[in-house]
């Protein structure tokens, strides 16, 4: 069953978007789940004071099957990640861990994140440090079960057919034998 909820489950710290993200629910109804560790510490003192904690229920740090539980009764993941050149160009494994748990994802609008959400139609795409884009988007999944429901199984069906490591092994090790053929020639 799901729940009014939407969660980040990962590393808690400012370039990972939390601060937005927090905010974002300040003026809503959503529960926002933070499963991981804060870093520094003091990020969690200065989160408290906002007033999207009343929001937030924060677990710390829990187990793979704590994970599970909280994917099957949240109703959007969360992958607001802050512009820095080393999120820009990377793909998140939380954003295919929610994908794969057939969560509707709200992500960062970089453009090959963007790419794979505008493609799979698994989620919505905002700025990540527009705090009311992230609220927007959240209270549309919540309030648009349908369309939630049909993102969230375009998401698992983009997981399981293209976005997992079965498929990626394939092009890996394609690649590694080009490597090799170029050193041997």
């Amino acid at each position: 069953k799901k729940e009014n909820q939407a969660c980040y489950i990962g590393g808690l710290f400012p370039t990972r978007g939390i601060t937005e993200i927090v905010e974002s629910v300040k003026n809503t109804k959503v529960n926002l789940i933070l499963a991981g560790n804060f870093s520094p510490v003091s990020f969690r003192n200065k989160l408290e004071n906002n007033e999207g904690w009343k929001n937030v229920k924060y677990l710390g740090h829990v187990s793979r099957v704590k994970i599970m539980e909280i994917l099957k009764t949240s109703s959007v993941g969360l992958v607001a990640l802050h512009p820095t050149k080393s999120y820009v160009d990377s793909l998140p494994i939380k954003m295919f861990e929610y994908m794969s748990a057939g969560l509707p994802v709200v992500a960062s609008d970089f453009p090959e994140w963007k790419k794979i959400i505008t493609e799979t139609d698994c989620g919505i795409c905002v700025d990540p440090m527009n705090i009311d884009q992230i609220s927007e988007a959240i209270q549309y999944i919540l309030q648009n079960k349908e369309k939630a429901k049909e993102m969230g199984v375009n998401g698992k069906k983009a997981f399981r057919n293209k976005y997992n490591w079965k498929v990626e092994e394939k092009k890996l090790l394609k690649f590694y034998d080009s490597l090799i053929k170029l050193n041997w020639n």
